[in-house]
């Protein structure tokens, strides 16, 4: 009994040795913390400047886009360009006016001293146009023996002979008063009497008063009864 007893211990023995060395090395280690990798722990270097235009590609800069500034003379410049390619307006051309000139007559018309809108016969130039202006236009009416130089007035003629005497006065219009009296054209025969008296000459066309070196004539419509011309001239 003492043996069996002695020879159970010692194999349990060994058995338990193995036991215990088979159970230390299933044991699970302790987890070591973690340290951190080297590349964790260093700081980040900066990148150098040829990395840099390494790893970044080269892209063109842009150009600057021209910015507008405000340019008080260009208001005036494209004013200027639109005016001169804006077609002109189709305009009628004025027609220069021509102001009647002011009859002032101080001497009327009698037979001891014929006159017309004022004026003597055998006056000159300058008598006339010193108390009418220049005339509107001028002309001359050819003669072969005593060519004449006209002024036109528009409402009455004047004529110089070669000598710048006045030739003749002839009236044109009945807006004016040729200083016979009131008399004027377009009035009747009979505002003819009443203004000069009984004519020299008197048919149903014409009507004159003769004086020393002038005669007044009146041409007559004989339809109308009415005087449509007036003029003095030499005789």
């Amino acid at each position: 009994m003492l043996k069996s007893t002695t020879y159970v211990a010692s194999w349990l023995v060994p058995f338990i040795l193995i036991m215990l060395i088979t159970g230390c090395n299933n044991t699970p280690k302790a987890q070591q913390p973690s340290t951190p990798s080297d590349s964790a722990a260093k700081p980040p270097v900066a990148a150098s400047s040829d990395q840099v235009n390494k790893t970044v590609p080269e892209t063109a800069d842009p150009e600057p886009t021209p910015q507008a500034t405000a340019n008080p003379n260009d208001k005036v410049s494209l004013a200027s360009v639109d005016s001169a390619h804006k077609p002109e307006e189709e305009t009628e051309p004025v027609k220069p006016t021509h102001t009647k000139p002011k009859i002032d007559i101080q001497d009327p018309y009698n037979q001891a001293k014929p006159t017309l809108l004022g004026l003597t016969l055998k006056s000159a130039p300058d008598a006339v146009t010193g108390k009418y202006g220049k005339p509107k236009e001028q002309f001359q009416m050819d003669d072969e023996t005593d060519p004449i130089t006209v002024y036109d007035y528009t409402d009455f003629l004047v004529g110089f002979n070669k000598q710048n005497q006045l030739q003749f006065i002839d009236i044109r219009s009945s807006d004016i008063n040729p200083g016979l009296n009131g008399l004027k054209l377009g009035q009747s025969t009979a505002a003819v009497f009443k203004a000069l008296g009984k004519p020299d000459t008197n048919t149903s066309y014409v009507m004159t008063y003769k004086s020393k070196g002038a005669i007044l004539k009146l041409d007559i419509d004989p339809k109308t009864d009415k005087v449509n011309s007036i003029k003095l001239f030499a005789e």
